[in-house]
């Protein structure tokens, strides 16, 4: 049984549109988190970095508990994997700028800057696994179907929204897919590789380089294939919403004859 799917169709929308914003209020309006934090460093206990950390570590395990019942615990691991991931290049790739170019730091300590790029890593790791969480708990289906049976001009806008909408969640699939296919075929993930031997060598370093470029190669080339893949579910999705618009042009129709009858 997949209690993702049957939480999905047995659940309301409306219900679950209100629990995933409450949920998500934090990251909206920092409300309750700022809060808590203040009321923790008005014990005394905790400096203003140490309470931030706190608080939002523990917001994220929250998070990540609910991605955990309502997704099961695979697709939790590969959300969070993603998440870590571009967290930490993130996070490196501002160190790196900031040590080369000092005026991006906008006159701020390196203390704050530091803290920076916490606070940046912590909101990645938070709101990647929810963004992704949310998106995939509406059925873009049910909405099409909705949206079709609108009249003027809300009902074009409406449906493409939808497929927009449907479109998001396609890509969110495919992208976590490249991911577990990035790990199986590249268990290090890190280290260089030797071809012909496991010791290291003296120019092992070196290798990360051509490492490097190897991954910005087959990234490249698996987004621009997996580009492609979705045309198939994009004309299937616009040939439903064409039989869906006829449909309700029809039932329009016969109503307009049978009242002038």
């Amino acid at each position: 049984m997949n209690t993702h799917t049957d939480n999905k169709r047995t659940v309301p929308w409306w219900l679950k549109l209100v629990l995933l914003l409450m949920l998500g209020m934090p990251g909206f309006s920092g409300w309750p988190n700022g809060w808590i934090i203040q009321k923790l460093q008005a014990t005394d206990l905790f400096t203003p970095e140490i309470a931030y950390i706190v608080v939002w570590v523990a917001y994220a395990c929250s998070v990540w508990l609910v991605v955990l019942i309502c997704a099961g615990k695979q697709k939790l691991l590969n959300y969070l994997g993603a998440a870590f991931v571009l967290a930490l290049t993130v996070a490196m790739l501002g160190a790196i700028l900031r040590g080369l170019f000092p005026l991006l730091a906008a006159g701020l300590s390196r203390e704050a800057t530091s803290f920076k790029l916490i606070r940046i890593f912590i909101n990645i790791i938070i709101f990647l696994p929810f963004s992704v969480l949310f998106i995939n708990s509406f059925s873009a289906k049910q909405l099409i179907d909705r949206v079709a049976h609108f009249d003027g001009r809300y009902r074009t806008v409406g449906l493409h929204l939808a497929l927009a909408f449907r479109v998001f969640q396609h890509t969110g699939e495919v992208v976590f897919n490249l991911f577990q296919i990035w790990a199986e075929e590249y268990p290090e993930k890190i280290v260089p590789r030797n071809e012909g031997s496991r010791k290291f060598r003296w120019y092992a370093p070196g290798n990360l380089l051509v490492w490097g470029w190897g991954c910005i190669h087959a990234w490249i080339f698996a987004c621009i294939i997996h580009t492609f893949e979705p045309i198939p579910a994009m004309v299937a999705e616009v040939e439903r919403i064409d039989r869906a618009n006829n449909s309700h042009k029809g039932t329009k129709n016969t109503k307009e004859q049978k009242g002038l009858l």
